[in-house]
């Protein structure tokens, strides 16, 4: 290769070099803390999109408009540490804190609002999964033994005209009686599945009836399947 031809290609490679570094410098990150240098998608001199960076801390994610957004892991100077969802540079939505106090390692898991806290999401008492051919469900806390029981029922009123009745729970014994229907000695959270076959209102086709749950309170609950 002749030395003009080498200058050339040695002058263009350089180019491209600062050109790259010249980009990133100039794409910001506008929380102080993790400042001072840059590497990921930028737009319009900010940082855009998926990106890491650092400075006195570090964070790896998600930004827009040069701040943390969106999903991201945030290393502070001292190690704390937090891996979850932010907003405008800030702690918002679920997150997971992990912190030492008292020299022992604690965390604070569960929902955040402008890098405060706010707890634990509140646990739903019980939750329909899956339902078919069941018009609605009751369930009813009634004491506080651990059990689950079954009632159906048709215009209002208990019924027995059933057939086929599968079961599944994940825990506890299931009961088959003429007063009980369901599972005893059961651990919560429970997640039930029942199955059986019933006549329509009209008496003229066989409906297959099927019920998914969860009951996450414990308690002595009736469940009730209008069908």
């Amino acid at each position: 290769m002749k030395r003009g031809n080498l200058v050339l290609v040695m002058f263009l490679t350089l180019s491209g070099i600062f050109s790259v570094l010249d980009a990133q410098t100039a794409c910001k990150v506008l929380k102080t803390e993790i400042s001072w240098s840059y590497t990921g998608e930028c737009r319009k001199g900010l940082a855009e999109g998926s990106g890491e960076a650092s400075g006195v801390d570090f964070y790896k994610g998600d930004f827009v408009k040069g701040l943390p957004e969106g999903k991201g892991i945030y290393i502070w100077e001292n190690g704390d540490i937090y891996e979850g969802d932010w907003k405008k540079g800030m702690k918002h939505g679920y997150g997971i804190y992990t912190f030492t106090n008292n020299n022992r390692d604690s965390v604070l898991a569960g929902e955040w609002k402008r890098d405060v806290y706010m707890g634990n999401p509140v646990m739903q008492h019980y939750v329909i999964e899956y339902r078919n051919s069941i018009g609605r469900v009751s369930f009813v806390k009634v004491g506080d033994r651990p059990y689950v029981r079954y009632k159906f029922s048709r215009n209002g009123i208990e019924s027995l005209n059933i057939n086929n009745l599968f079961m599944q729970g994940t825990s506890g014994a299931e009961s088959t009686t003429a007063s009980f229907t369901g599972f005893e000695e059961v651990k919560f959270p429970f997640k039930g599945k029942v199955m059986f076959n019933a006549p329509n209102s009209f008496q003229s086709a066989t409906l297959t009836c099927e019920l998914r749950f969860i009951i996450n309170e414990p308690g002595s609950w009736i469940v009730t399947m209008f069908y």
